[in-house]
């Protein structure tokens, strides 16, 4: 069974991103996998290493929350229940866009 591919490659490392990984959206208008994006973050942190980590682990958690949506979403057949999660949805986007501007301003990730 192949894994179902993005249209997206990695800015940082240049491979291909799968649905099943975790990945976001630079200010660059780039796609980068999170785990790329933590690594290289982490690497040129302008504040504190953990005050920077305090928001990698927080991006983390609202991009999981992201793809547990997609998921459940599929399975929801009541037309009110999936409104509301599909709204949840789009928050968890949102803070995850606000989310990777703090890291891309607290360090040189997309230097």
């Amino acid at each position: 069974m192949s894994r179902p591919e993005t249209k997206w490659t990695c800015d940082i490392c240049k491979n291909k991103i799968y649905w099943d990984e975790l990945f976001t959206f630079t200010s660059k208008k780039a796609v980068v996998h999170y785990t790329c994006f933590r690594d290289k973050a982490s690497k040129t942190a302008k504040i504190e290493p953990a005050q920077l980590e305090i928001v990698l682990d927080m991006l983390e958690d609202e991009l999981r929350d992201i793809t547990i949506y997609k998921q459940k979403i599929n399975v929801i057949k009541e037309e009110e229940i999936k409104k509301v999660l599909e709204q949840a949805e789009k928050d968890a986007e949102k803070n995850s866009a606000l989310l990777t501007r703090v890291v891309e301003k607290f360090s040189g990730v997309t230097e």
